[in-house]
């Protein structure tokens, strides 16, 4: 039945409910669906794609008329169509709902109100994962099934990111630490103190007793009172360096599902869509996003989703391998960038401020939450929580440091 219905898309009658907006679904593969809420609230529709599964992004779940039927299965995600939303948190348990529904031999259904950003950001993350693709090749491949689809710019980078990290969260990368500071600066300007859910950004404070304390150090040159270590600095490459540079290790490693890279994958699954690439590509970005009613073309621009990751582009994004190796001359070190530390006074509740050795007051930095730093070498971090090196001075033997067993 599926296959009969591929490339198809549906209309049904209008509910009034729903501002006039007809049901529009579009197959994306077998047993996953793409379309709009009217598609999620239309009982006779679901009963005729076969669909067992929902997956509902949006700012409200379905109503109780549909969520009481026994014979579907459902799986809400909050979420609204601004690119500072958290999408990337999610991917992981969206891909693991729609890959377990499929295995089990369901029919999913994802949504979100028109079946543009959201929901279509969300099955693109699932297509990355599944074939091991980068985000333009998945992309291409949704688009061609769907054409209307367009994540807003910040589900973008995260989506890019999402592939850079292997399709997994890795909260010790460096990208992934500067996006959840980014998201934690924006709460705490709201509410006017950094919320629980980001207390975990505020890392211990590295100078105190400790077992197994890094070896590379960062201390005071006034009282030699260690105030970071090596695991705390958020690298970052000057923005001279080249881009051949900053492109080693970018692409998303081999697929677990086939072996392949992405580059691969993306010759074997696009084959029949080369001639349709560069259109949509061309396209994407003149088309209004539907979910997005204010979104301009300017926010669709290269450097969009570079600014939504702030200091992170694809130019000078600095990933896990890099960020272990204090020794690669590639690191700019005009300027250190940190982890907000326990030590820190103010940090928790204040937009910006100084940085003072908790040993000896001396000021040894600055913070910003908001509006972050730009180095001396151009690039530009945010938020930013940075040591000046003529205060800190750099070490790789543990001192003042007591190792317990």
């Amino acid at each position: 039945m599926a296959k009969q219905l591929a490339d198809v898309q549906f209309h049904a009658a209008e509910d009034d409910d729903l501002e006039d907006i007809d049901v529009n679904v579009d197959l994306i593969e077998d047993g996953l669906y793409l379309g709009n809420l009217a598609c999620a609230r239309d009982y006779k529709m679901l009963e005729k794609l076969q669909i067992t599964h929902i997956l509902t992004i949006d700012v409200v779940p379905l109503p109780r008329t549909i969520l009481d039927r026994t014979n579907l299965t459902f799986h809400y995600v909050k979420l609204a169509d601004v690119p500072k939303e958290d999408l990337i948190s999610h991917l992981p348990e969206t891909n693991e709902f729609i890959k377990q529904a499929i295995a089990d031999g369901g029919v999913v259904l994802v949504h979100c109100h028109y079946g543009v950003s959201r929901s279509a950001a969300v099955v693109i993350g699932y297509i990355m994962e599944k074939y091991g693709l980068c985000y333009e090749d998945a992309f291409i491949l949704v688009k061609s099934k769907r054409r209307f689809v367009g994540p807003n710019v910040g589900f973008i980078a995260q989506l890019k990111l999402f592939g850079h990290m292997g399709y997994a969260l890795n909260r010790d990368d460096p990208r992934f630490k500067q996006f959840r500071l980014k998201l934690a600066g924006q709460k705490l300007k709201q509410v006017k103190i950094l919320p629980q859910l980001f207390a975990d950004l505020v890392k211990p404070d590295p100078g105190l007793v400790r077992e197994k304390p890094d070896p590379i150090v960062y201390r005071c040159k006034k009282c030699r009172r260690i105030v970071a270590s090596q695991c705390n600095i958020i690298p970052h490459l000057p923005k001279s360096v080249k881009v051949e540079l900053a492109k080693k290790g970018m692409r998303p490693p081999p697929s677990k599902l086939t072996g392949l890279t992405c580059a691969e994958n993306g010759e074997i699954l696009l084959e029949k869509l080369k001639s349709l690439a560069a259109q949509i590509m061309d396209i994407s970005c003149d088309e209004s996003c539907e979910d997005s009613p204010g979104q301009s073309n300017q926010q669709c621009s290269d450097e969009g989703p570079s600014q939504v990751l702030d200091g992170y582009s694809e130019t000078n994004m600095v990933d896990g391998h890099i960020a272990a190796r204090a020794d690669l001359p590639e690191i700019c070190r005009l300027m250190w960038f940190v982890e907000p530390m326990a030590w820190m006074r103010d940090v928790t509740h204040q937009h910006s401020g100084k940085l003072h050795c908790p040993k000896c007051l001396n000021k040894i930095g600055s913070f910003s939450w908001i509006m972050g730093c730009k180095c001396p070498c151009g690039q530009k971090v945010a938020p930013a929580f940075y040591l000046v090196p003529s205060k800190v001075e750099w070490s790789n033997i543990v001192q003042n440091v007591q190792i317990t067993v």
